[in-house]
């Protein structure tokens, strides 16, 4: 999939069209289009296991790795659907797992001041929880009715003009919220971003994740 240029995205466009973005996360390397940041000794590596997909990890204080598309935000905050597959690991109090859509692209996309919508497990919350935010202060987590585990799972996220509606959030087709989120909305163009911070030794593994505008 070719892209335009950061500067032609973020400086020309004035409606966003209707771009249609997958990754398999398959093969011996990650695809050239991520960009990959890492703090410490975090690493991005394609597992080895069958359909292990992407692994990201860390083995101390402070380790961190993310991966984004380098700033090519191509994706509508007020229509767009976003699907991931991931296995979480076990959580902790010193660990952050997520995968979101954001306007960030170096860092976690739960950082202050970013438009984000996503999944993450927090710090040893117990669930999954919707992370939101419009760049006016702190991402929002809403946690959802599913317990963290370390098996894979599929999420459906749909983003609109108005909300992140309840039946719009689904893990394995199941309704995952118990109310419609309606504040803390992104108000600019994001693209995907999958961050793991941890003060000790975890994986996160994400096998697909596609997202397309409305």
């Amino acid at each position: 999939m070719a892209f335009p240029s950061v500067y032609e995205m973020n400086n020309l466009l004035t409606t966003v069209r209707k771009q249609h973005f997958w990754e398999y996360f398959s093969g011996a390397t990650l695809n050239s289009r991520w960009t990959t940041t890492l703090v410490s000794s975090g690493t991005v590596s394609m597992a080895d296991s069958v359909d292990g997909g992407v692994k990201f990890g860390t083995s101390g204080s402070g380790h961190k790795a993310t991966i984004s598309l380098g700033g090519k935000r191509l994706f509508n905050h007020d229509g767009c659907v976003f699907i991931t597959s991931f296995k979480f690991d076990s959580t902790q109090s010193s660990t952050i797992q997520s995968i979101a859509l954001s306007n960030g692209s170096i860092g976690s996309p739960r950082d202050t001041g970013l438009n984000t919508v996503g999944i993450s497990d927090v710090t040893n919350g117990g669930v999954i929880y919707v992370d939101h935010g419009d760049g006016s202060g702190a991402v929002v987590s809403t946690a959802t009715t599913t317990a963290t585990d370390t098996s894979f799972h599929t999420v459906k996220m749909t983003l609109d003009s108005s909300d992140i509606h309840v039946d719009d959030v689904t893990i394995d087709g199941n309704t995952i919220l118990s109310a419609t989120i309606n504040s803390d909305l992104p108000v600019h163009r994001m693209a995907p971003v999958i961050h793991l911070a941890s003060d000790t030794t975890k994986n996160l593994h994400v096998n697909y994740l596609e997202v397309f505008n409305t």
